[in-house]
């Protein structure tokens, strides 16, 4: 029964009760027998009815008080992960009390998930901290930002879905006439996870400084170099035992005229050799290193280049564009436009895949640079790349 009706039957017995003793007041006598026997069992019920009203009461108060320990436990652990985690990089496992090592535990990674290792140990890294390395590691990383993510706990082999639907429509049909089976062909894309690893030297005298923000240093310094790495793989891997580069697993879309110059019409023509139903989505765009783009920014269309087709960015984190398409920086495709070379990239990012496997693992050298008076600390991750239709992704060669 509800709070609220055992209150109402209380106050009920209690009027009853009352009313009993008034009664007998007014005609200045003591209570019969029959009147106290009624006002007994109605003093009995309401006191009952009391406890009952104080046990729920009590449980509600209760149920407050594990509701907020729940998520006083929740919160607790990481807050405490993060700062065992920290702790370990600026002291070691040996600083650590048994709650803080109970804590690593749980952050420690298996080396099943690296392909072609056997024994890489080391420790998941929080989520803040991975937070800031996965930024450093996208400002650095032009082809990861753009491309789709795939991110998986494990570093198995993974077989994943492609299909090329575009030239298959929906048939019309009459009332009560079959549909056309229009069957679709698939094929797998092979993914793996490939070891990318930074080691970075930190000196004992900034480890034992508070001030230094160790976290921010080493999530800067060792994003930027797995990036650049990484970056480099993604644009020209050669997809046998290391990612397939996205300009390698490409296709020829154009060539240009010349072999050491590249015309508006040569972009054009790259443009349109993209089927429409991928140009025409947000995910597509064009890229080329920064020398290239130099030179392209210069052109236009009409006699005396009277209409720009590049237009530059106004605003701070927002693309240039090129013929009205966002147009994308990365200098580890070729700077130089002489013969053969794959100039310029147009490409529907979203058939471009990067697969990030088990997080970002770190693992502190205590020993190793202990006579330089040094901590070593190692930072890797498990990355794969590939292109799932090339169809949506073609290149501009050189004459």
């Amino acid at each position: 029964m509800k709070n609220i009706e055992l209150r109402g039957q209380r106050a009920e017995l209690i009027k009853g009760a009352t009313n009993i003793v008034e009664n007998a007041q007014k005609e200045g006598r003591s209570l019969n027998a029959e009147e106290k026997s009624k006002f007994d069992a109605m003093e009995a019920d309401a006191r009952s009815i009391k406890e009952q009203i104080d046990i729920i009461e009590r449980t509600a108060e209760m149920k407050k008080e594990l509701a907020a320990n729940a998520e006083v436990r929740e919160a607790a652990p990481k807050a405490t992960r993060k700062g065992a985690f920290e702790k370990y990089l600026r002291n070691g496992m040996g600083a650590l009390n048994s709650n803080e090592r109970s804590m690593m535990a749980e952050l420690r990674g298996t080396s099943t998930q690296i392909a072609g290792t056997d024994s890489l140990g080391g420790f998941l890294v929080p989520q803040d901290f991975s937070n800031e390395l996965d930024m450093a590691t996208l400002f650095t990383g032009e082809v990861e930002r753009l491309a789709k993510k795939l991110n998986t706990a494990g570093g198995a082999l993974l077989d994943y879905p492609t299909i090329n639907d575009t030239a298959t429509d929906a048939g019309l049909t009459s009332e009560a006439a079959a549909v056309t089976v229009q069957d679709m062909t698939f094929a797998n894309a092979q993914l793996s996870a490939y070891n990318y690893a930074s080691q970075v030297r930190v000196s004992m005298q900034l480890l034992q400084d508070n001030a230094f923000d160790l976290n921010a240093f080493l999530a800067e310094a060792m994003g930027e170099r797995i990036a650049r790495a990484t970056n480099a793989a993604f644009t020209t891997g050669t997809g046998s035992s290391q990612p397939q580069g996205i300009i390698t697993g490409a296709t020829l879309g154009n060539t240009a005229a010349s072999a050491t110059a590249i015309a508006a019409d040569d972009i054009l023509d790259l443009i349109h050799s993209i089927d429409p139903s991928y140009r025409n989505k947000p995910t597509f765009g064009l890229m080329a290193n920064d020398s290239v783009i130099s030179v392209i920014r210069s052109l236009g269309l009409g006699s005396a280049n009277d209409f720009p087709i590049f237009i530059p960015s106004m605003e701070a984190g927002q693309p240039d564009k090129l013929f009205g398409f966002n147009l994308y920086y990365n200098n580890d495709m070729a700077s130089a436009i002489t013969t053969g070379q794959k100039t310029l990239l147009a490409a529907d990012f979203s058939k471009f895949v990067v697969r990030s496997a088990g997080g970002v693992q770190m693992v502190r050298l205590n020993e190793r640079y202990m006579d330089e008076l040094e901590v070593g600390f190692v930072s890797y991750a498990r990355k794969d790349a590939k292109v799932l239709d090339s169809r949506a992704v073609k290149y501009l060669a050189q004459a």
